[in-house]
């Protein structure tokens, strides 16, 4: 027993001393931008329902969940993230109205093999309820583009994916597992090796081929994707390419038109973001039309969330680096 009083768990961390400081004045740095765009602060629960999560999105495990059982004998999780009950809230108390939330708090995630990795992880973030389409995307992106330097990163790029394409590719092609861990791992050889099998035009394995590597500049792609000819290919180029026209910077966005929804309920864009001296995210988001529907709301909402958690690492890398 003793041999535990001096440690914490392995899914666990402290967060003392200057990284405390550090966490803090980059939250209340967001936390003040992020008012000022109207977005009203939320303190959401840290239990919630396991079923809720679970009826909101079906691809979710239970295996990593932090789950108890309470006195009713109904199954509570620990908060897995703040989109979920952020669809709550909005849909038990505004239902009509545009509705803008900023967040900070934890989430509590299983890993596996942790590796100095934490199931506790710290967030900050914003959801844009009920502003449908290209004007709430750009909205999104620009906010993100204006609190990226106040992370205290040396260099920050956003990869902006877009799920429809994704899918798309997925109706023409067919073998969405296959394709899925390809375009996962940028696997180059293993797309050479697929393309071989499928019966497609030479216009698709050429736009397959190049999907691995075509982050970047949409047009480096642009015009493998006018060749396919395809109508919905071709609409999804054109929907990011106004995106790019519309917003009032793009000093750090990078498109990806490979990116794989990270969550089945991504509708549209997809966000993921890295600092230089990262790993991981360290910030992520997307589009989601059709996650309100379960509360029988038919709209549609956008949002991101920083991981301060490994921005606060990805700092301290950074001090390194420099002594």
């Amino acid at each position: 027993m003793k041999e535990f009083m001096y440690i914490v768990p392995e899914e666990s961390i402290d967060c003392v001393f200057e990284d405390v400081t550090s966490l803090r004045f980059v939250e209340n740095q967001l936390r003040e931008c992020f008012v000022s765009k109207q977005y009203q602060e939320v303190l959401l629960p840290s239990l919630e329902y396991t079923d809720l999560y679970m009826s909101l999105d079906p691809n979710l495990k239970t295996s990593e969940i932090f789950q108890f059982i309470n006195h009713e004998g109904r199954s509570i999780a620990m908060r897995y993230d703040f989109t979920v009950p952020l669809a709550r809230l909005y849909a038990t108390t505004q239902k009509e109205n545009e509705g803008r939330y900023c967040y900070f708090g934890k989430v509590y995630r299983k890993v596996k093999r942790h590796k100095g990795r934490s199931s506790e992880i710290y967030q900050g973030g914003v959801e844009l309820i009920n502003c449908p389409g290209i004007q709430g995307d750009i909205q999104c992106l620009n906010l993100m583009q204006q609190t990226i330097p106040m992370l205290g990163l040396d260099k920050v790029i956003v990869e902006v994916g877009y799920a429809p394409f994704f899918h798309r590719l997925i109706e023409i092609v067919g073998h969405p597992e296959t394709l899925t861990k390809i375009l996962k791992y940028r696997d180059i050889s293993g797309m050479k090796q697929f393309v071989a099998i499928l019966d497609i035009d030479v216009t698709m394995q050429q736009l397959l081929l190049a999907l691995p590597m075509s982050f970047g500049s949409l047009d480096e792609i642009k015009d493998k994707i006018l060749a396919t000819k395809d109508m919905v290919l071709i609409e999804c180029l054109h929907y990011l390419i106004k995106i790019n026209e519309s917003m009032s910077s793009t000093s750090t966005i990078i498109f990806d038109l490979g990116m794989v929804p990270s969550m089945h309920y991504y509708t549209g864009i997809m966000i993921k973001g890295y600092a230089s001296e990262s790993v991981d995210c360290i910030v992520n988001g997307g589009r989601y039309d059709h996650l309100l529907e379960r509360f029988d709301l038919p709209v549609g909402a956008v949002g991101f969330c920083y991981n301060i958690s490994q921005i606060i690492q990805s700092m301290q890398k950074g001090v390194q680096n420099n002594d």
